[in-house]
């Protein structure tokens, strides 16, 4: 091989460990910048820049506000303004039942909007032990009626605060009240599961009979029609019971001779259209 050739040979070497190392260098320093760029975003998302500084609170107006307010600035600690500590506040808040709902906003440059959607009670629940507790729409029990609520009542054995309604005699009484309107649930005193049906009173002394624990929305529907008729409120007025155990089929029972329609004076169907 001549000196030329050789040298030449030598040159292609040394470009080919240049060019290599140049790939190396380029892919460390991309690396780097990379690692850097990344610690950059991590930094300036959950760094001091972007934290939450302040938060305004919306929508609560239980005497619990102070805690309520103290729980959310603690949560809002999880997150930042490119990530809102909206799981942290949902989570936070959700051991307190009158909080039915939460949203998170941003409030800029660097606050936060929480708005709170309250419980709405639905009905009273009285227990064994003679407390009258609110429970929501949803079937929670919110905790004491301080404010003697103009809501339906029914009865229960026991309930602890904070709880969601279970079981039949939890829940049954609770589903026939609000599937009716405020005002016809009202008239309906001391409903309770008994024996396995449940049982009341109408507010003019009228026993109440709706069977077993089921079909109670339509059964709560059978029984406001029932209330709003004109033409059934005097044999109502008379009658001894009321039974919406069928509740295509309400029927009066107990009426006295003198207030018969029908050839029967027990269980004698109605028609409320």
């Amino acid at each position: 091989m001549s000196t030329r050739a050789a040298t030449t040979l030598v040159d292609r070497r040394r470009a080919v460990r240049y060019a290599r190392h140049r790939r190396r260098r380029t892919a460390l320093l991309g690396l780097v910048a990379g690692s850097a760029l990344v610690a950059g975003v991590w930094w300036l998302g959950t760094g001091p820049v972007l934290s939450v500084t302040s938060v305004e609170i919306s929508g609560y107006r239980q005497p619990d506000q102070a805690t309520i307010a103290r729980t959310v600035q603690i949560a809002a600690r999880h997150g930042t303004m490119l990530k809102l500590p909206t799981v942290s506040v949902r989570e936070a808040l959700s051991r307190y039942p009158w909080v039915r709902d939460v949203s998170v906003h941003h409030n800029w440059l660097r606050g936060i909007d929480v708005r709170i959607v309250q419980a709405t009670p639905a009905a009273i629940a009285l227990t064994g032990d003679g407390r009258r507790l609110v429970v929501s729409t949803d079937g929670r029990v919110l905790g004491q009626d301080t404010k003697e609520r103009p809501l339906p009542v029914y009865r229960v054995a026991s309930l602890t605060v904070g709880e969601w309604l279970r079981g039949p005699a939890q829940r049954g009484p609770f589903e026939f009240l609000t599937a009716m309107s405020p005002q016809a649930g009202r008239q309906v005193k001391d409903l309770r599961l008994e024996r396995g049906v449940v049982i009341g009173r109408l507010a003019g002394g009228t026993e109440l009979k709706l069977g077993p624990p089921r079909q109670l929305w339509a059964k709560g529907r059978a029984v406001e029609a029932v209330l709003e008729s004109p033409k059934i409120a005097e044999q109502l007025a008379k009658a001894g019971y009321l039974d919406v155990s069928a509740p295509k089929q309400p029927t009066l029972g107990g009426l006295p001779a003198d207030g018969e329609v029908a050839p029967s004076t027990e269980g004698q169907p109605l028609s409320t259209g």
